[in-house]
This record gives structure tokens, C-alpha cells and sequence, in this order.
């Protein structure tokens, strides 16, 4: 199984390996032809073998009409139609999240998505028996990575104004090709100010060089005004949610590149409890996986659940008709009783001892722990994701 989680700066395609039973992932920067190579690379791992599913990501807020475009882009660059599905980026996270814990009743959960060109939220309520719905969707389209990028670059350049006045003027006239390469430094530092204390960008012009130096201080001071339009743009789902005024999550899952950014954690660990994964960038294709497999262990569970009677009344015609026949047969001259329940059927003497079997006939069938129907997409299907749950464990 493949899932691509498509971005406007990377795609981060998760996979499975059919000999060690792990989940791999890789990221793809191909902003060209993003679907192409990830699905050719994926399947040129797994030695030409074509995945059987293939699962494609969206935004919660994408309507129908943007998933099938998505899907009809997947088919040109060479996916089989009939083994995609699709799964909203939420949906995964939770999936993701919450593989080995039980959402209490009553409990709120969100999702805030950082990406590169956006800030997606989604917020989740959970009913009886676990069942989840998604409450609300926002979305912040001036609010993401590319933001934060431009702040670093504010960084820079009034640092350099204070080193070279002259070498300032001279950037904001400098070729493109130069502003490209410093557009590239600010994205490194932006990552490593993520990790650790200190980050360096060389401004490199015509006539001269100058290497200067960011702090994690000065930058977390700079970005503080994005993280609260976050924690805002949050507030905001909540509200739409329909949620009590002043109401936060029970967990707030992180995903996206900018959640790595330990101002952006700690400050939003602040307002409810948050999760976030080590490789908070791969949550998503991962997730994906989960949620179509947790699909399949509903669906199989309700089958089971569908067959267990269907088969047990059928059992019972069948011990009852060799019964009859027996009798008739004068094989048996000694009334028989046959006891039907939710889980076998028992033929057995009149007066017999119950819990004395003498014939039984299916067994008791344990069905798999019960998983969410998540919002999966099949591809003849182009009305939109269901927006509910139900069957969540």
C-alpha cells in the first residue's frame, strides 16, 4: 500500500515493505511533477510491483470538485483508477494518533496542519461509543511556512543593514538569481533555528559577502505574531464547532514542517495538551495508511457481524433437517432439543444436561476490535468526503 501526501513544498509518499512488515516513508521536492515521482519511485522500490491501494491526501476543506481533480491528475501521471482512494488530512492525523489509545465521550480533539502555504484546523467531537465527527474545518491561507520564511528574511536584512548599509542597498537591486539563493539560505535557517540555538546565512553579492547570525531568541520573537494568528485561527474552528465559549481541546494533534518549531509547541501547549510526532512532516502519509486499513477492519468487522446470525440460523435449519432425518431413519428414537444462541448451535437430548453438547455447529467467530469507517474515498465515488464517523472504537 502507497499513500502520497501532496504539499505545495514537498510530497511525502509512506509505503509499505512487504518483507520486513514496516511502514518507510520519503519525501519527494518535484513541485512539477510531484504524483509522477513519488509513484514511480515507489513502485522502482518495491522491485516494479504496482501497489494494490493507492492513498491520496486533501485539506478537510476541499470540496468534491477539488478531490476528483486530484484523482484525475493521480491517473494521468499513471495510477491505476481502481486502486485509488482518498483521505482528508485530518482524518490521517487522527488515525495516526491515536493507532493505540480510546477517545473518551465527550472528549474534543483537533488538528492543526502547518504547512508551507497554509494553516488547516479541524476539530473533532467524540460521541457514544467512541463515534467521531468532524465538527468544523478553518483554514488560514495567509498563515503557513512561506510566513515564516518571510520573517527570517526580515531578519536578515535588517541585520545586514546594520553590518553594510551600502551591501542592503545593493540586495534590493540584485539579480534574481541572488535572491534565490538567499530565499534558499532563510529556509535552512528557518529549519535549523527549529533545532538548534544558532543559524548563519550568507548574503553573497557582486562586490561582497557578508555571513551573519541568527538566535533562536530573536527568532521566536520575531515569529510570536504568526503563532498567535494560529492560536486564533484555532479559536476559531472551536467556535464553529459549535462548542461552549471557552471551550479547548482535550489534545491538539501538530502536523506540517513549522510544527517542529519549539515556540510554535510550546505555545499552543499553553492554551490545551499537545502531540506531535518526531518527523511531524511524514504524520500524514503515515496516517493515511492507518486509516484505510482501520477501514477495512470495520468493514470486515461488520461482515462478520452480518454473517454470525445469517450462519447460525442456517446451522440450526441444517441440525434440525438431520435430525428429522435421523428420526425418520430410526437412527434416534430420543427427542432432541436444539438450542440456539448468539454464538453456537447445540442439538442435545430432551433433558440433557445444558452445556452437554452432543452436535454443535458453529463455533463462536471472534470478530476483529472494531475501527473507525473512516471518510475514504473510493475513487467511482466524487460526492465528497462524509464528514462523519460513527464507528470509531
Amino acid at each position: 500500500m502507497l499513500s502520497i501526501d501532496f504539499g505545495t513544498s514537498d510530497t511525502v509518499a509512506a509505503h509499505t515493505d512487504p518483507v520486513r512488515g514496516t511502514v518507510e516513508t520519503f519525501v519527494e521536492s518535484d513541485a512539477v511533477r510531484p504524483v509522477s515521482v513519488v509513484y514511480g519511485r515507489a513502485v522502482a522500490e518495491h522491485g516494479g510491483r504496482r501497489p494494490r491501494t493507492v492513498v491520496l491526501t486533501h485539506p478537510d476543506t476541499w470540496t468534491a470538485q477539488q478531490i476528483r481533480s486530484l484523482i484525475d491528475s493521480a491517473v494521468r501521471a499513471g495510477v491505476d483508477s481502481r486502486s485509488l482512494v482518498t483521505v482528508s488530512k485530518g482524518w490521517a492525523a487522527v488515525d495516526f494518533f491515536t493507532r493505540s489509545e480510546r477517545l473518551q465521550r465527550g472528549s474534543v480533539v483537533a488538528v492543526l496542519d502547518l504547512g508551507y502555504e497554509t494553516a488547516d484546523a479541524a476539530v473533532f467531537t467524540v460521541g457514544g461509543g467512541g463515534a467521531m465527527r468532524l465538527a468544523a474545518v478553518g483554514s488560514d491561507r495567509a498563515l503557513g511556512g512561506r510566513n515564516l520564511d518571510a520573517v527570517v528574511r526580515r531578519m536578515v536584512e535588517r541585520a545586514l543593514v546594520v553590518r553594510d548599509p551600502d551591501a542592503a542597498a545593493q540586495l534590493r537591486v540584485a539579480p534574481v538569481h541572488v535572491h534565490r539563493d538567499l530565499d534558499a539560505q532563510v529556509r535552512r535557517a528557518k529549519e535549523r533555528l527549529s533545532r538548534e540555538d544558532t543559524a548563519t546565512v550568507t548574503v553573497r553579492l557582486e562586490e561582497c559577502s557578508h555571513t551573519l547570525t541568527l538566535g533562536r531568541d530573536e527568532f521566536d520573537a520575531a515569529i510570536a505574531p504568526v503563532i498567535d494568528r494560529a492560536v486564533t485561527g484555532l479559536r476559531a474552528a472551536l467556535a464553529d464547532a459549535g462548542l461552549p465559549s471557552g471551550t479547548v481541546p482535550d489534545v491538539l494533534y501538530l502536523t506540517g514542517g513549522s510544527a517542529r518549531i519549539p515556540s510554535v509547541r510550546s505555545t499552543l501547549g499553553g492554551l490545551c495538551p499537545v502531540r506531535a510526532a518526531g518527523e511531524t512532516s511524514t504524520v500524514v502519509a503515515e496516517g493515511a495508511l492507518v486509516a484505510v486499513e482501520n477501514r477495512r477492519r470495520s468493514s470486515r468487522a461488520r461482515t462478520l457481524g452480518w454473517l454470525r446470525p445469517v450462519g447460525i440460523a442456517v446451522a440450526a435449519v441444517l441440525v434440525a433437517a438431520g435430525i428429522a432425518v435421523a428420526v425418520s431413519r430410526g437412527l434416534t428414537h430420543e427427542p432432541v432439543v436444539v438450542h440456539v444462541s448468539g454464538s453456537a448451535v447445540v442439538a442435545q437430548p430432551f433433558g440433557g444436561a445444558v452445556g452437554a453438547p452432543q452436535t454443535a455447529g458453529f463455533a463462536s467467530i471472534p470478530a476483529d476490535r472494531e475501527h473507525s469507517a473512516v471518510p475514504v474515498h473510493q475513487i467511482e465515488d466524487s460526492t465528497g468526503t462524509d464528514q462523519n464517523r460513527d464507528d470509531h472504537e
